[in-house]
């Protein structure tokens, strides 16, 4: 009987449930003999089955998966070793040369088999990685890209000024890409020159030379006119151009990326190293999406600029447009005054509108001033004492008729809270007619600690139940009569938003909308904790 036929005493359909495509796979019995092996295992050795059937796993590796090494003996020493001292191995990684010269990667695993009929034999598997390798580090490769870019991102949203996203883009991308040098350049209005605006370790023969760079000669109009990357190297012609500034920068590479805004050159970022020889595709891909995302920087910046500008313009017409305004109403008032005392009957009448329609001009004018004030000026909030804002606004509008008993809450506010009690008044007044009653109440709210819930109510014509959700907004009017401009009681909403409360509307008889409405909102009380201090 052959040493096979002695050794290998189970069927071979026993083990074929291991087969598995790309997968070497070999049993051993309880003597460290080969009992089993797929074909693609005897592939990999370059063996025959009649080679290696009954025979000891050392002699087989020794024989037909050393020579396979290159050479890396301890690889195939551990495997024996392990196996013997009856120690299994996770994932070992093997380069093995096959019988064709062909170069792959397997990773071998190896493990002891517990279970009865089997129990003592081992499972020892070589599976090939070759292509997962390339898509591993190709994942890898661009893990980091999307690392290095992102930080960029980083840094390009979290300056506060161009000169800063400049600075700080250049010194990250040489930190985070590992070259020696580099420049930002930026083009000049005129768009004929480029100019250095930040560099870092650039010899001083070469700023000197070139912190001014005409962007219409060569080689330089391909990044700064055409929107092209340029990479320069060693190893051209000697006596270019391209040498010459390889040489003046001591390096033996050159990035040339162009800055681009919304596909416009502005500028261009220059890298420089002196130990790369040449990049490669992703990190060439990785340069030019800086470009692009510090180009998106400097156009945020630019347009931030363009906004200040606007904002500052803006407000100077609002001033002056209420500087002369308020003369004009000062003077409109005063004729008006005069034709009340000259005039009766219907013309008296009509003076009396011509004036109230300068208050409401006037009015208008005063509220765009304070939404320009709430979305300019952070809160400063500070103690206030309600019942004198509430009284000074009811000393304001002499002819409402008003019921309010004082409180003694002090609340978290700003000088623009007279503004809340303005409109709410006004709008009361205004819907509620001169027969119209209006009541202000303050009390503590019970759902909220420290908190005060101030009602307006009037017995005016309502707000509809469909408008009370929406009658915050901007020009939207809430009650079925009347008109006006829309912005009293949006003003308010922001008001409150910005104490820190909440506003909503309810029926001063509930459900009768038709019966008048009350406004409520609430307002953070300030409570006293010590003699000098406070409590939020």
């Amino acid at each position: 009987m052959s040493r096979a036929g002695s050794r290998f005493t189970r069927p071979r359909e026993t083990f074929q449930i291991l087969d598995e495509p790309g997968v070497g796979t070999i049993v051993l019995d309880q003597d460290m003999q080969v009992a089993w092996a797929n074909t693609y295992a005897m592939d990999i050795l370059s063996a025959r089955e009649e080679e290696i059937l009954g025979s000891d796993a050392g002699q087989v590796f020794d024989t037909h998966l050393v020579p396979l090494l290159q050479g890396r003996r301890e690889d195939a020493g551990r495997l024996l070793a392990t196996v013997r001292d009856g120690s299994e191995i996770p994932g070992l990684e093997l380069l093995v040369q096959n019988a064709r010269g062909e170069e792959r990667r397997f990773v071998y695993s190896s493990r002891k088999i517990r279970q009865e009929p089997f129990a003592g034999m081992w499972v020892l598997c070589m599976r090939d990685v070759t292509e997962r390798r390339p898509t591993d580090e190709g994942l890898l490769s661009s893990n980091r890209q999307l690392l290095v870019l992102n930080q960029i991102m980083g840094v390009s949203a979290s300056s506060l000024s161009l000169d800063e996203l400049l600075e700080a883009s250049l010194s990250k991308t040489l930190e985070l890409l590992d070259f020696d040098l580099g420049l930002t350049y930026l083009l000049n209005p005129e768009r004929t020159l480029a100019l250095t605006r930040y560099h870092h370790a650039v010899p001083k023969t070469y700023l000197a030379r070139n912190r001014a760079i005409k962007v219409h000669h060569w080689p330089w109009n391909f990044v700064f006119v055409a929107g092209q990357p340029r990479y320069l190297e060693r190893g051209g012609e000697g006596g270019t151009i391209e040498e010459e500034i390889l040489s003046s920068l001591g390096v033996s590479t050159l990035a040339c990326i162009p800055i681009l805004a919304e596909s416009v050159v502005v500028g261009a970022l220059f890298l420089g190293s002196r130990t790369k020889e040449g990049l490669r595709d992703e990190e060439c891909r990785l340069l030019e999406a800086i470009g692009k995302e510090i180009g998106s920087g400097v156009l945020r910046s630019v347009l931030h600029k363009r906004l200040e500008a606007a904002h500052r313009e803006t407000n100077l017409y609002l001033d002056v447009m209420t500087h002369d305004i308020k003369n004009a109403e000062n003077v409109a008032n005063l004729y008006c005054d005069l034709l009340l005392d000259m005039l009766k009957g219907d013309a008296a009448q009509y003076a009396r509108k011509l004036k109230e329609c300068v208050r409401k001009s006037t009015g208008i004018l005063q509220n765009v001033s304070t939404i320009r004030r709430i979305h300019q000026e952070p809160p400063d909030l500070k103690p206030v004492h309600l019942s004198h804002v509430i009284r000074a606004s009811l000393a304001r509008t002499p002819e409402a008729g008003v019921s309010f008993e004082d409180a003694s809450a002090e609340i978290w506010a700003d000088d623009l809270l007279p503004e809340i009690f303005t409109n709410l008044i006004g709008n009361a007044v205004k819907f509620g007619g001169p027969d119209g009653e209006i009541t202000i109440r303050v009390e503590d709210d019970l759902e909220e600690d420290h908190t005060v819930v101030v009602t307006v109510e009037d017995t005016g014509p309502g707000i509809p139940d469909e408008m009370k959700e929406t009658v915050f907004d901007r020009f939207k009017q809430g009650r079925e009569q009347g008109c006006g401009e829309g912005l009293g009681l949006y003003i308010v909403g922001m008001l409150i938003e910005r104490y820190g409360g909440r506003i909503w509307v309810e029926d001063r008889v509930e459900g009768r909308p038709d019966l008048g409405a009350s406004l409520k909102f609430t307002l953070r009380e300030v409570v006293h904790t010590t003699a000098d201090g406070y409590e939020d």
